[in-house]
Parts: C-alpha cells; structure tokens; sequence
C-alpha cells in the first residue's frame, strides 16, 4: 500500500471518521460497515483510536494490543483503496486530564492539520465514534458533525475513576455541539439528556441481510466437517466479558453437543480448552464467517450483565438471524425489547441450558422465519440515507 493519490480522490467530498477502531486489527464493527458506506459517496480519512486508558499489564492480551498498536503507528497515513485512507496518530499514553492531556491535545492538532494538508481535505462530515476525540471538533472546520454511539462508551469495565471522568467530560463535549447523535440502542438514546432528544435518533445495529442470508459455501470448512452434530457456535473476540459460567455449565451437562468458538482469544484460561466438546478455531476472515454460521445448529450470546451489555444492542443477533438459526442469549434489555419472541433469553446458566436444548431438541421454524422477516429489509446504507437528509435540513435553515 502506498499514499499515491490519484485523481478519484478529489472527485467527492471528505468524511474523516475518528475511530473506536483499529482499521488495522479490529473485527468488522458496525462503525466500520457505516464507513463502508459512507465511501460510496465521500472519500474517507479513517483515524484510528487513540487511547481511552491504560493497558492492564495482568491481561494477556496486553502484548498483543501493544504490538498492533506500534504495527498501526508505522502506517502514518495508509492508502487502503482511492479515496480511502487509514492514519494512526502518536500520543502519550496518558488518558487523565492534566498538563499531559494538553500536550497530546497539541499533538493531535499537529497530525491532524498534517493529514488534512496532505489529502487537501477541506469542510468535511466528521462522524465520530470515539468520545477521546472529541477536542478535534473544534479544530477543524466541518460542514456537518456526528456522534455514532455503537456502544455507551464512559462505562468500559476497566475505567478507574479519573479516566472514567475525563471520558464523560469528552462525551459531553460531543454530545453538546455534535449536529446529529445517533444511538444503537433505546437505553442509550433515553440515558441522554432531554435536551438533546430534537438532534439525537434511535438507530438500531444494520446488517447485510443478503451477506448471510444467501451465502452458500462451496463446501462446508474442513474444520467444521470434523466436528460432529449438534453445535452450539459463537463468532467474536473472546474476553473475560464473555459469561463463561454458563458454557461450563452447558458444556458439563450436555457432552454431546459441541461447542464452537471462532475468534481472537484475549483471555487466557476458560477451563474449557482441554475439553473433547469443545472447539477454539482461532479468528476467521469476516468474508468467511457465514459458512462457519451456516453450520451452527444454534448461535449463542453470552455476556456478563455489566453496565456495557445492559446498554448494548449486539450486531451479532441480526447475523444470526440473516443466517436462519435460533439464537439463546442471557439477557440483554434490547434484545428482550425487539426480539422477544425471536430470541431465548436466560437469566440462569440452569435456563440457558433449557433454552440450548429446547433450540436444538424442537427447532421452532415459525420462531426462526420470523427473525429473519425483522431484518431482512435492514441495510447499512440506512445510516448514509439518515445523515445525509438530517444535513440536508440543517443547510436549508436559515442562518443564525
């Protein structure tokens, strides 16, 4: 990859999307497929995420992030395809206010006029889905601004109390002078502030209905043709988030069942790895997971009930519903809001087995076409569609 520009570069306007997201490393997030289809009429400067706290040196994952991290920062500005460039910006792994945070501040702006300079970028759409970038709205001028809540961003698990308190502080900053607030779940839409309910929507996780619906693999991957029915199947990164009392408990009870799980693994032990039944493949290209779908009997969701899930609207739920499988979940207010009568929600490890059974035992076909009637009219596009008209009003009011 190179930073050649060529012409196709000048051709539309800019959207500069500071990230939640490493371009680089991350899994497809619904702020990734949002970009994808903003691109098809702006060019894009993606930012990658500048740090919201420090690593734990306890995690073994630690590492990793680190080194990704550095991989990321020797890619100052990337091209990934015309009109589509990706930027890691330095800073001092600080993350509380103070004279520290001033200098970083300082830093952003340095980079940020670079990246600006060098692409000719000029009053651009900043679509934001990271509250730590918050400083940069006012460093820049803009034809119109977002905030994309995917998740409720000041109630990561690992804040202490001052980091938690200088995050809060940047998302009252966006949250105050962003044109458009747009919120994945309706608890994160009612936790904001009254006054800011005439800019802000309720804009449930999209899916590419067609992506996982209509795939058909020419054959089944090999290691899911060794591994024997039923299988209980989950694609994601692996954490400590992750309720791994409930798989324990399904695992032990039910050895006949097979339990698979696809992707990076930021936890050490689960006590599950030495196991006959149950399978970690390790992380799959995104283009491939829907023939690892198809092969699930049931999917599964499993998160401890923090206040990150509780706010969540997961955008697996929707894939696996494209894919027309049962899904058995613990509770999660959204899911149980929408998906009622779709969605197996357990708020014992004892019902979660009951469900996996029941999923498995009885496949309700009725339950299962109506999960895929919910969303096969959802389009990523939905969200181009919805910024593009709220800037459209916004321009034609009058001025002052």
């Amino acid at each position: 990859m190179n930073t050649k520009m060529s012409e196709a570069d000048f051709q539309k306007e800019w959207v500069i999307h500071f990230s939640a997201d490493d371009y680089w490393h991350s899994n497809p997030h619904s702020r990734h497929h949002i970009t994808e289809q903003l691109h098809k009429h702006y060019s894009v400067l993606w930012v990658n995420p500048i740090g919201s706290r420090m690593p734990s040196l306890k995690k073994k994952s630690t590492t990793a992030k680190v080194i990704r991290k550095l991989k990321s920062l020797s890619k100052f500005i990337r091209k990934v395809s015309d009109g589509y460039y990706v930027t890691t910006f330095i800073q001092i792994p600080y993350f509380r206010e103070g004279w520290l945070q001033r200098v970083n501040k300082a830093l952003i702006r340095i980079q940020l006029k670079t990246a600006t300079r060098f692409l000719r970028i000029r009053n651009p759409l900043l679509f934001y889905t990271s509250p730590v970038f918050a400083p940069t709205l006012r460093l820049i001028k803009h034809r119109y601004s977002v905030y994309y809540y995917s998740d409720q961003y000041t109630e990561f698990r690992e804040f202490d109390e001052a980091t938690r308190a200088f995050t809060i502080s940047m998302d009252r900053i966006l949250n105050e002078n962003a044109d458009l607030i747009m919120c994945a779940s309706k608890k994160i839409f009612h936790s904001l502030d009254k006054r800011l309910h005439d800019k802000s929507i309720y804009f449930p996780h999209q899916v590419d209905f067609g992506f996982f619906h209509n795939h058909q693999p020419e054959k089944i991957p090999e290691e899911m043709a060794a591994i024997s029915k039923p299988v209980v199947g989950y694609y994601g990164t692996l954490t400590d988030s992750n309720d791994w009392d409930f798989i324990r408990y399904a695992v032990e009870y039910r050895p006949h069942y097979n339990f698979v799980f696809i992707g990076r693994k930021d936890i050490q032990d689960t006590g599950l790895e030495h196991l006959p039944n149950v399978h970690f493949l390790g992380k799959k290209p995104f283009s491939e997971i829907p023939a690892y779908g198809k092969c699930f009997d049931v999917g599964i969701m499993f998160w401890i009930r923090r206040e990150w899930i509780i706010n969540s609207s997961p955008l697996k739920l929707k894939e696996y519903l494209s894919l027309g499988i049962p899904v058995v979940s613990t509770v999660i207010e959204e899911v149980q809001s929408n998906y009622n009568d779709i969605v197996y929600s357990a708020d014992s490890k004892e019902v979660f087995l009951e469900f996996l059974d029941h999923a498995i035992t009885d496949r309700d076909g009725q339950r299962i076409q109506r999960g895929i009637d919910m969303v096969k009219n959802d389009s990523w596009y939905n969200a181009v569609k919805i910024i593009q008209n709220e800037m459209v009003k916004k321009e034609s009011l009058p001025a002052g």
